[in-house]
């Protein structure tokens, strides 16, 4: 068994199917597992620094269950409040009342400064029409479905916006209306703690390359690192061997490919690749992020973490507060998601533009030095779930009888997240074990 592509995805995969026996071989490009969820060591600094902060939430049950597979479910924190600071300054707590959901979370919607209670209303009567209106249209836009449920202008900036474009990372208006009713239904409405913000206490190193590598080689896995696919053999209607970049080829019975949607067609035979069920994902978009890493000579905030409203910095997280040193300088992990208006822009005037929000949201921050900063721009973060896109999401079984597909961007009904990179891994491991013809012994 090949697995190519040592994400979440490949990762999940290859756990669960050396758990039935496959013996299972995981080919991975780079020098660390991890895929888009890894960290880079920094000169200088005593812990590896994410490229981006990943949070998960408790409705994140497959990747929850993942980790604690990796024995690493306890380094996840989970905080029973969200900060939301608005264009003044003013700082509201939202949390859960001891209430059944999804009464839980109303009396805390009550209390946030930072909106009128019209609107307040007008978002209880959008939360009602997710409860109680189906699954919602994958053609329609989430913005549309707002304007039908007379949200305003305010509600859509002030809540809706940062809400939908934290979790999918796509603006209102080109997120697929299904997509975002799941989001509201599973994080808020669901059950009373879908909703708690989950932090990893480690780099994401240490909760997913390290213990996953450990995992597999307890159960007789080979990892190939540094080891890139140039090729899929195919014969007929089944995949023969892979090539790799040095020349080295590889055979196995089952393959799976767990790369990005723009990989696959490169790994194909030309002819292969624009067959309609593999050239389906090239109509996916991307949709970039920006975070940034700043390390200041003060503390500035007690807060772990904070949503900053009317920003272009759209949370921060206090990575003293989560990691429990001091060591390099006070350290903020900023994100920024569909960031398309900061890609572009120079890495200093980025800087620049982001330590102004920071210092403007966080009053101690005025007077704090920054000692050093680094920026990541992930340009194809996410795929963009635009309304219609689940045409272009394939299932894992493939027309050919012995490649199957992970990745957050295959057909998992959850959009691309942590927690849909998982489930993809764990539907292709179910599809292989299922498989005729496909022996699972060593």
């Amino acid at each position: 068994m090949i697995v190519i592509g040592g994400g979440l995805a490949g990762l999940s995969a290859a756990c669960a199917l050396a758990d039935l026996g496959f013996a299972v071989t995981l080919v991975e490009r780079r020098s660390i597992l991890g895929g888009r969820a890894t960290s880079v060591r920094l000169r200088g600094l005593p812990e590896p620094v994410d490229n981006c902060q990943h949070v998960l939430m408790r409705s994140c049950t497959a990747l929850l269950d993942f980790y604690a597979r990796l024995g690493v479910r306890d380094q996840v924190r989970f905080d029973r409040e969200i900060a939301f600071i608005d264009e003044r300054g003013a700082i509201s707590s939202l949390g859960a009342a001891r209430l059944p959901a999804p009464l839980h979370l109303a009396p805390g919607f009550a209390r946030l400064r930072f909106l009128p209670i019209r609107d307040k209303l007008a978002i209880a009567r959008a939360f009602l029409g997710a409860l109680s209106g189906g699954a919602g249209s994958s053609e329609e836009s989430f913005s549309h479905w707002l304007q039908r449920r007379g949200q305003t202008k305010r509600t859509v900036d002030a809540f809706w916006r940062p809400v939908i474009a934290s979790a999918l990372n796509e603006e209102p208006e080109h997120v697929s209306a299904s997509y975002a009713l799941l989001v509201l239904r599973e994080m808020f409405l669901a059950r009373r703690d879908g909703w708690e913000l989950g932090v990893p206490k480690r780099p994401l190193s240490e909760m997913h390359a390290a213990p996953a590598e450990a995992y597999l080689s307890q159960r007789r896995a080979r990892v190939l690192y540094r080891a890139e696919t140039a090729r899929l053999q195919v014969e007929g209607n089944a995949v023969t061997g892979v090539d790799l970049s040095d020349g080295t080829r590889l055979h196995a019975d089952c393959y799976l490919t767990a790369v990005p949607y723009p990989e696959l067609s490169r790994l194909l035979p030309p002819q292969l690749a624009r067959h309609p069920f593999f050239s389906r994902p090239q109509g996916l978009q991307p949709s970039p992020i920006v975070a940034a890493h700043l390390w200041l000579d003060q503390p500035v905030t007690s807060l772990p973490h904070a949503a900053l409203l009317g920003r272009s910095v759209h949370w921060f997280f206090n990575k003293t507060h989560d990691f429990g040193t001091c060591e390099g300088g006070f350290h903020l992990a900023l994100v920024t998601s569909a960031a398309r208006a900061l890609a572009g822009k120079p890495r200093q005037d980025l800087l620049r533009q982001l330590f102004e929000e920071i210092r403007d949201a966080l009053p101690e921050a005025r007077h704090a030095r920054l000692l050093r900063a680094v920026v990541f721009k992930e340009r194809r973060a996410t795929f963009a779930p635009l309304p219609g896109c689940d045409a272009r999401r394939p299932p894992a079984r493939t027309p050919l009888r012995n490649l199957f597909l992970a990745g957050d961007w295959t057909d998992t009904g959850w959009p691309a997240t942590m927690e849909g990179a998982v489930r993809s891994g764990m539907d292709a491991a179910r599809e292989i074990a299922a498989a005729p013809g496909l022996a699972s012994t060593r």
